[in-house]
């Protein structure tokens, strides 16, 4: 029987992640474990808080489970708050990786290892202006994309010759209801639904508009992890993994997107306060290999990711009113 670990399961993917695996793996038994508590646990599914930068409860918790799949989502991921707390951003985006691999190969067990890293990795590669490929050489540019970076190696490198089959996952920016308001489409949403029920004046503050990034809803994202879980053992080494839609679209048409679903009129105000540093103007990428290798293509339209963005947001409005 499959035992599947998910880590960083109280996250925003962590909670989509979850109901997903549980759907695709029905026999399976399946643990996620995160840093909070998680108040909405799908059925057949266990939940424990789990701190993954303390190497004993680590070991111990780990160790009692013997996971045969580990989809390692656990990370701080808001580039802005990782640069701002770089001490945190390593330890747990590095450190606990090391510490998890560890513990693994102390078990002695076949377990399939996926990682999740990030498009962000590529950096400074982005500004030649082509979909990047996996072949590409990264090149990162703050905080969370070194952790990444570094996290990838660690992972590809301490494994081999180990009885664990090691997996990078580079998914590239992806959407959603539930995701923390650090991000800049969840935060445009919010503060639409909070202007529609005259918490706020009906204007949103924004930073760079003119930027393009490579955007997917994440159920899309997550079905990409769970058709790598399926697929895994069909792979003949360490594989590494694009997850884009290979289409980049400007922040403004996002933006214009979620106006139109508005229910009052916005304003759109620049504030140079949220506009990031060092900002590369177009990124997206190239998921041929995925495709190849799992028959994988992202299938949910963007109007339809908004809207769910915005009902999402509607309904943080109203429990906060409440």
């Amino acid at each position: 029987m499959r035992r599947i670990l998910v880590t960083g399961a109280s996250g925003f993917v962590g909670g989509h992640v979850l109901q997903g695996v549980r759907d695709a793996f029905a026999s399976a038994e399946i643990l996620g474990v995160g840093r909070r508590d998680l108040l909405k646990v799908p059925d057949g599914v266990s939940y424990e808080r789990l701190d993954l930068v303390d190497p004993i409860a680590v070991a111990r918790r780990i160790g009692t489970f013997r996971p045969t799949d580990v989809l390692h989502l656990a990370a701080e991921s808001p580039i802005v708050r990782a640069d701002t707390s770089k001490f945190d951003t390593w330890r747990l985006n590095f450190g606990a990786v090391y510490d998890l691999i560890d513990t693994l190969e102390r078990i002695g067990e076949p377990c399939i290892f996926a990682f999740v890293s990030s498009g962000e990795v590529y950096g400074r590669a982005f500004i030649g202006g082509c979909p990047v490929t996996e072949q590409t050489a990264p090149q990162p540019m703050n905080a969370y994309a070194h952790s990444k970076w570094l996290g990838e190696q660690l992972v590809l490198k301490s494994t081999e010759g180990t009885c664990l089959k090691p997996i990078v996952l580079r998914p590239f920016n992806h959407i959603g209801p539930r995701q923390d308001l650090a991000f800049a489409i969840a935060s445009f949403a919010h503060q639409i639904a909070l202007a529609e029920v005259g918490q706020r004046p009906p204007f949103v503050e924004v930073g760079n508009l003119s930027v393009q990034r490579d955007f997917l809803d994440v159920s899309d994202v997550v079905g990409a992890y769970i058709k790598i879980l399926q697929c895994a053992e069909m792979f003949s080494g360490p594989q590494t993994f694009n997850i884009c839609s290979g289409e980049p679209r400007s922040i403004e048409s996002i933006l214009i997107g979620l106006k139109r679903l508005s229910r009052v009129a916005v304003e759109v105000r620049r504030d140079p306060t949220r506009a990031r540093q060092s900002e590369v103007p177009l990124a997206f990428g190239d998921a041929r290999h995925l495709r190849l290798a799992t028959g994988w293509v992202p299938k949910i339209d963007m109007t339809v990711t908004l809207a769910r963005i915005l009902d999402d947001a509607r309904t943080r409005a109203a429990d906060a009113e409440s």
